[in-house]
């Protein structure tokens, strides 16, 4: 069925030079092409871009949630590059709460949710252990030590 292989890579392609950015306020009447290229230049990053809200909800909604936003870039290496620096975020006043994510399937999404789950239960299971989650498992680090040992 070469076809849906064809679809699948296409798709795969498509989902490498994008990510998603989760926890940016959502206003009425909002620049969001500005207000995420102001975002990536605290990540001292300047690619070309392309953004759009997904889901349903928003400013309309009964429900005030901000939408998840899809940025779309020219390639995967810099997506790639502004997910390793993503954590910067977390020092910035104005995006403390903004978090990136690469843009996964329905099928990795929850795969992911799965990880979660089982780390939230070994953070509490083991509190005296640091837990992450690494190519597609959970490992559990001593605290102190460097190199991961999955369990």
């Amino acid at each position: 069925n070469l076809k849906t292989v064809v679809k699948k890579v296409v798709e795969e392609q498509d989902r490498s030079r994008s990510f998603m950015v989760f926890g940016m306020t959502e206003e009425k009447d909002e620049n969001l092409q500005n207000k995420i290229e102001t975002m990536l230049l605290e990540l001292n990053q300047k690619p070309r871009i392309s953004v759009n809200r997904v889901g349903s909800g928003g400013m309309d909604s009964d429900k005030a949630r901000s939408r998840p936003v899809k940025v779309t870039v020219e390639s995967s290496l810099a997506v790639t590059e502004i997910l390793n620096r993503a954590k910067l975020l977390r020092n910035s006043d104005q995006y403390a709460r903004v978090f990136l994510s690469p843009d996964r399937t329905p099928k990795q999404r929850e795969e992911r949710k799965n990880l979660v789950v089982e780390l939230k239960r070994r953070v509490t299971a083991e509190p005296g252990k640091r837990h992450l989650i690494r190519r597609g498992a959970v490992v559990t680090v001593s605290v102190g030590e460097n190199a991961g040992q999955q369990t």
